[in-house]
């Protein structure tokens, strides 16, 4: 027996039994066994994983802005607020552009339209990258959080340019569903322009339909009216009565002078009587024909000034209609001038070379981050034995 062997005799079945010391190697793997377990087996396994089994992702990348005609205030207030960064609607409708692309009806609307779950969920992919895997659920929930991982717009604040980046394994499909994403955010776009329109101009056609109805009961109202006095136009109706009482007021002039002169030249004449009678007859003509211009309320006068009230109102009306019309085809051209529209900087792109794994940087990152722990677990246990030897 070597003497570096140590013998430690202990009871077993009634017999003593021999362990020999570890040798140095195993020693040491037994001093280092935590942190070739927290630290060097994750990054050999993250290095195998690298090397031999994670599949190239390729990325599609386009650019666009989303551009309006919005009428710009020139007030003061306004370019200060340009200068000092304030909000627009144009920054708004962009960010309302990226939000939709992130969204679950993007994701939804690329499930039904390009077959998205064929695109990750393909043999191609290794078995921790694609979707679903043995760690992730299969909900749609699930792929919506990896679908957030893969598809990513953002906003540069600076140029006000928005890039779309989609990430798949496969360089045409990356571009494909890229292509997808902007047809799609065209047409919110192209919604949102319809929105904006309709908000625009539904008070000003709100208002017009208003006066239209108005001038429509006043139109019925006057045809009402016409019906109850049995007269198409009271005032045109009027005037061959009127021109007769002018007519007998004229003649009852003539008669009179007609008097005077017999009295002068001839007092004793008889035609004196004659004249006289006839003036009372013509008096009385237009006494009867008075009565039906001017009098009670079934004359003329009342019916005119009735008539009159409603065709004033229905002209009041008819300007107004005027009015509303002209402030409905301006908001129309407003809404016009405030349409937006989505500009392609750039096209989504075939990408000739993969970016994803990114495998140096990925393992250095599992290995700082595997030693940290290492190190704060061994501080925590230091910690611990000292407070126990305390």
């Amino acid at each position: 027996m070597d003497q570096t062997d140590l013998i430690f005799e202990s009871r077993q079945l009634g017999r003593p039994t021999l362990f020999r010391r570890p040798s140095p190697l195993i020693a040491a793997l037994r001093r280092r066994a935590p942190f070739l377990v927290i630290v060097i087996l994750p990054t050999l396994l993250a290095s195998l994983y690298y090397a031999f089994f994670a599949t190239p992702q390729y990325i599609s990348e386009a650019q666009f802005v989303v551009r309006g005609q919005n009428n710009q205030s020139s007030s003061a207030l306004a370019g200060l607020m340009a200068i000092t960064g304030g909000a627009n609607s144009s920054s708004e409708d962009t960010y309302a552009v990226q939000g939709f692309m992130m969204s679950r009806d993007a994701a939804q609307d690329m499930l039904k339209t390009e077959k998205l779950a064929a695109v990750y969920d393909t043999p191609v992919a290794d078995f921790l990258a694609r979707f679903p895997n043995f760690y992730s659920g299969r909900t749609f929930e699930d792929f919506f959080a990896y679908y957030k991982r893969h598809v990513i717009a953002e906003l540069d604040s600076t140029t006000g340019i928005s890039t779309l980046r989609v990430r798949s394994f496969s360089a045409a499909d990356s571009q494909r569903v890229a292509r997808a994403l902007i047809v799609a955010a065209e047409a919110l776009v192209n919604r949102m322009n319809e929105r904006q329109r309709e908000n625009m101009i539904a008070s000003a056609k709100r208002e017009r339909q208003e006066v239209l109805d108005h001038l429509n009961q006043l139109t019925a109202q006057i045809d009402s009216y016409r019906n109850k006095v049995a007269m198409i136009d009271p005032n045109k109706q009027s005037q061959p009565l009127l021109k007769d009482i002018a007519s007998l007021q004229s003649m009852v002039l003539t008669t009179q002078l007609q008097l005077e002169q017999l009295r002068a030249t001839a007092p004793g004449s008889p035609l004196i009587v004659v004249y006289q009678q006839r003036i009372g007859a013509l008096t009385d003509q237009i006494a009867a024909a008075a009565k039906h211009v001017t009098g009670d309320d079934a004359s003329l006068v009342p019916k005119i000034s009735a008539y009159d009230d409603l065709l004033l109102k229905r002209e009041l009306t008819i300007k107004e209609l005027v009015a509303t019309t002209e402030r409905l085809d301006a908001a129309r051209v407003q809404a016009d001038r405030q349409q937006l529209y989505l500009d392609e900087v750039t096209q989504p792109n075939f990408a000739d070379y993969p970016e994803y794994p990114r495998s140096l940087r990925d393992i250095v990152i599992i290995f700082v981050t595997m030693l940290g722990l290492y190190w704060m677990g061994g501080l925590i246990v230091a910690g611990a034995r000292e407070h126990n030897l305390h």
